[in-house]
């Protein structure tokens, strides 16, 4: 409109400059007739001004009123429009709120109420399917992720939606198939390779989930801690797999290439221990344990590397098993292995001096109270041992030592639980304990096994066994009488 009035504006400015140039003495005379006697009428240049400045500006304003009228339907329609968008964007901001706040009825409810009012099919379908989701309607939800992925614009959230909504299912094959695509780009985002790794893992595809991994460090999606811990875990799990199915050599090599990138993840250690050991490497298989104790000791480590040494002497043995202590002698494994070595040498007194700061620096656990009970024993205070053997009971279990299967191998593992291992372990460096987790039978500690199994035996009436109240305090006595005199067993 500004455009159409530009003219007649610039015609009104120009004939009021005139009408102050002209002044107020010339006139223009309009000859009516030409013949008439009494000649022409007389008009001031003024008035004439005046006059022509009044038909522009008539025309001006009839203009005016006239688009006004021409437009005002439309913009009648675009304010109720914008009203409508007003309300439509209400909707989608309580439908957000629901979301956020767990409501997926009142978020579904907004988001259909949202979709009638906004032309905007991505942002309502979007939220729809969050809803959707969200209130357990998968259907729905996969309907809504489906029409987001086949729009270009939209297919990267489309995508991630259906990942999602596959992985939350069960439908790890989807879930892959959803992520793949989303991953194959050079910029793919960090979800697409999260759903793509936690799906491959969920199926034991332990190759698939190392060449997602491989892909992930070159985009630098992960730091190199991780990576190294993911890919050990991945090494270990596959190398397990590969025994299981008789391929030995391959097993060996991943296990090595687990112990190798991460000496202190236990599981891998052991099982690479155990594939060299089989294969006749000894000597590889003591320095993997020896390098993995050193740097986080385990008990199943200390098993595998007795293990190790089997065909040896028991003098060998003793001192490769003290080389082992003394590789990380203030850590708490290592006093518990001295321990061991101590009972098994009949040297209670040696075995108790190794335990007596666990056993006053913390509450005992179960291993503890066992071993502390048979060194007693050893040294012949029989109230001290069933002391301890009643505390074992009932005190607390290792986590650690319950990673050892009383009838297999230590780590014994499915592939769940590598699975989960390939979370914990590669995200944040933690250890799972399935055996201890599910209450499973554990390994007997040291050669207390006999000793631990007799309590669990109801007493006869015939001999209701030791009377500790009553033989404390002569116990004791004659312990430490031994003591003064020197007696090597007190």
């Amino acid at each position: 409109m500004a455009r159409w009035l530009l003219l007649p504006l610039i015609l009104l400015v120009a004939l009021v400059g005139l009408l102050a140039y002209v002044g107020s003495e010339r006139v223009i005379q309009f000859e009516l007739l030409a013949s008439a006697p009494t000649g022409g009428q007389f008009i001031s240049v003024q008035a004439a001004i005046v006059i022509c400045a009044g038909i522009v500006l008539g025309i001006i304003l009839l203009w005016s009123l006239l688009t006004w009228m021409w437009r005002l339907p439309n913009r009648m329609k675009k304010g109720m429009g914008r009203r409508r968008s007003e309300i439509g964007l209400d909707a989608v901001e309580q439908a957000l709120l629901a979301v956020e706040s767990g409501d997926g009825a009142g978020a579904l409810k907004k988001a259909k109420k949202a979709s009638e009012l906004l032309n905007r099919p991505a942002l309502t379908a979007l939220i729809s399917a969050k809803a959707a989701e969200m209130r357990g309607a998968h259907d729905d939800a996969h309907s809504h992720y489906t029409s987001l992925k086949d729009n270009p614009d939209t297919e990267a959230a489309g995508l991630r939606g259906l990942a999602r909504l596959s992985e939350t299912r069960g439908d790890h094959a989807a879930s892959i198939e959803m992520a793949t695509a989303a991953f194959a780009g050079s910029k793919s985002p960090s979800w697409a390779f999260d759903l793509l790794y936690n799906s491959q893992t969920a199926l034991a595809d332990w190759e698939g989930a190392l060449d997602t991994l491989a892909t992930a460090e070159k985009r630098k999606l992960l730091d190199k801690d991780e990576i190294r811990r993911r890919r050990a875990v991945l090494l270990a799990a596959n190398a397990n797999a590969l025994d299981a199915k008789g391929r030995a050599v391959e097993a060996l090599d991943q296990a090595k290439r687990a112990a190798d990138l991460s000496p202190g993840f236990a599981p891998g250690v052991a099982l690479a221990a155990r594939l060299l050991s089989k294969d006749g490497q000894i000597k590889k298989a003591a320095q993997i344990i020896e390098k993995a104790w050193g740097r986080s000791p385990h008990p199943a480590l200390s098993i595998a590397y007795r293990d190790v040494w089997q065909g040896e002497t028991a003098k060998t043995v003793a001192k490769k098993i003290n080389q082992l202590i003394k590789s990380n002698s203030g850590h708490r494994e290592s006093k518990i292995l001295a321990a061991e070595q101590a009972i098994a040498a009949d040297d209670g007194v040696t075995a108790l001096s190794a335990l007596d700061g666990l056993l006053r620096d913390e509450d005992p656990s179960a291993r503890l109270c066992a071993l502390a009970a048979q060194a007693e024993k050893m040294l012949g205070n029989t109230v001290d041992a069933h002391t301890w053997q009643n505390r074992a009971v009932s005190a607390p279990i290792e986590a650690d030592w319950s990673d050892l299967d009383p009838d297999g191998a230590a780590f014994n593992y499915t592939d769940a639980d590598w699975q989960r291992l390939a979370l914990s372990y590669g995200k944040s460096g933690t250890l799972i304990h399935p055996r201890y987790e599910a209450y499973k039978r554990r390994r007997a500690v040291g050669s207390v096994k006999e000793a631990v199994q007799s309590i669990d035996t109801p007493p006869n009436a015939d001999d209701p066994g030791i009377d500790a109240k009553g033989t404390e305090k002569q116990d004791l006595a004659d312990r430490l009488q031994n003591l003064l005199e020197g007696d090597p067993k007190a």
